[in-house]
């Protein structure tokens, strides 16, 4: 597993740490120039040169003083007039305290970004919304610390498409395109499945719903399944604002919160089904609507939550849609997608599928039958589903264990 790093979007704001923004103030001010940096938050030299002369001829500052101590401006020997007038300075002396003042200023910038962050993250938990659901939806969610799941090394990833392909060889275009599109990632360093938006489109039973499962099973990372025939409505991927009586967080969400993984595999079923759909306000709130934000690269890394009113890292999601026909797929969603047409199984590969779903389970003379049967279906154009198939094949192995009756 690969952790969800500082390379995703934080899923919860983390409540800012006064010395690590010190740090960082620090860090960019001496990477722009002292001078420069402190001219952008309105302090002009003047004021710099005012302070010095200050801390110089009257009682020294003790933030000044310890800036000088535990960066290490002065000699060592020099310690104990810190906090002191001194008279008669000498030139490194005067630089040290110059040094000390402008950082004493560049910390005073971090102090108030940091009361401004503090105050942000404060009222950030606050706006959760309305109920206690969403707030305990955001907590799991950041205490989990999610994970990106996938093949641990590339000779894993090489394991896992040569079973998928034996599994569905009249689907290798999809497995070469999705094999290709994964080594490169892994090459890249990024170990884990996260795969473009794919379209499968083919006829029904052919096998596109199973091969979406089959590559999520071998990769490790969790599948969930939207059918839009049931469910035509924005929320069900979106989710919806905490004010609605029945508001709950989309389902890609729910899925990261309730698995700790971060890169799900989501299969939207028969999107060709999902029309449009619109609200009494004649707002669009179709499901493919909801879709086009979380397919788009540009805007899934930070995807704002309706629910949560949060921003979301979600575009480590693996999106497999799948349709019986083009026609009705709303063309931005095509536009998204890679786009496959499925075939049913030709007979040799139907018939390799039977065998090795029956293995171990059937006599081979009763996995020829079936075989025969299943063929002289499709040879009629009643070709069964491969979720048919596999019911015929547990049909089959619940006779063969029947008791004998006498």
């Amino acid at each position: 597993m690969t952790l969800y790093l500082e390379t995703f979007t934080e899923l919860l704001p983390k409540h800012p740490n006064l010395e690590d923004v010190k740090a960082d103030f620090l860090q960019k001010a001496e990477a722009v120039g002292m001078t420069e940096f402190l001219r952008e938050n309105s302090v002009s030299q003047k004021t710099v040169e005012h302070r010095v002369k200050e801390e110089i001829s009257n009682f020294m500052t003790a933030n000044v003083a310890e800036i000088i101590e535990l960066r290490g401006l002065i000699d060592h020997d020099q310690i104990e007039l810190l906090g002191f007038t001194h008279k008669n300075p000498d030139e490194d002396f005067i630089a040290a305290v110059t040094d000390a003042v402008q950082i004493s200023f560049v910390y005073e910038a971090a102090r108030e970004h940091h009361r401004m962050e503090a105050g942000l993250h404060d009222r950030a938990l606050k706006n959760a919304g309305p109920k206690d659901e969403v707030q305990k939806l955001v907590q799991e969610l950041a205490t989990s610390h999610p994970t990106l799941a996938g093949p641990p090394t590339l000779h894993a990833v090489d394991e896992m498409f040569a079973e998928l392909h034996a599994s569905a060889p009249w689907m290798s275009g999809v497995s070469t395109w999705a094999y290709k599109a994964l080594r490169a990632r892994y090459n890249a360093g990024q170990t884990w499945l996260a795969l473009p938006p794919v379209i499968l489109i083919g006829p029904p039973g052919c096998g596109k719903s199973t091969y979406a499962r089959k590559l999520a099973a071998l990769s490790g990372a969790p599948v969930r399944t939207l059918d839009v025939g049931s469910s035509n409505a924005s929320f069900t991927v979106a989710g919806c604002d905490a004010t609605w009586s029945k508001a709950q967080a989309g389902v890609p969400l729910q899925e990261i919160a309730k698995t700790g993984i971060a890169n799900p595999i989501m299969i939207v079923d028969e999107i060709e089904k999902a029309g449009t759909m619109t609200a009494s306000g004649g707002s669009r709130v179709s499901l493919p609507d909801a879709l086009l934000g979380l397919l788009e690269p540009s805007s899934s890394t930070s995807w704002e939550c309706p629910y949560t009113r949060r921003n979301y890292n979600i575009s480590q999601i693996s999106w497999i849609l799948t349709a019986n026909d083009r026609e009705g797929i709303p063309a931005p969603v095509l536009d998204r997608c890679r786009v496959f047409d499925i075939g049913y199984p030709a007979a040799e590969d139907l018939a390799n599928l039977i065998r090795i779903l029956a293995a171990g389970c059937l006599f081979d003379e009763v996995t020829d039958r079936l075989i025969a049967r299943v063929l002289a279906a499709v040879s009629k154009g009643r070709p069964p589903s491969l979720r048919r198939i596999q019911q015929l094949i547990d049909e089959a192995v619940a006779v063969a264990h029947d008791p004998v009756l006498h």
